[in-house]
């Protein structure tokens, strides 16, 4: 019988792997989220700025 199959406990380190990639998504929507948050605050920026020229220009 392959070694293998006579193990039936997962490795020892399998916790650490599973924290390391919970954490890593748990990063990545964090940073997607300030990204989301700063780009709608430019967007509304250059909204004000395009008014104010607007109304510069009249």
């Amino acid at each position: 019988m392959p070694i293998i199959l006579l193990q039936s406990q997962p490795p020892a380190n399998l916790a650490f792997l599973f924290a390391a990639f919970a954490i890593t998504w748990v990063i990545f929507f964090v940073y997607a989220f300030f990204i989301s948050r700063r780009r709608q605050d430019l967007e509304r920026e250059v909204r004000e700025l395009q008014g104010e020229a607007e109304a510069d220009g009249k």
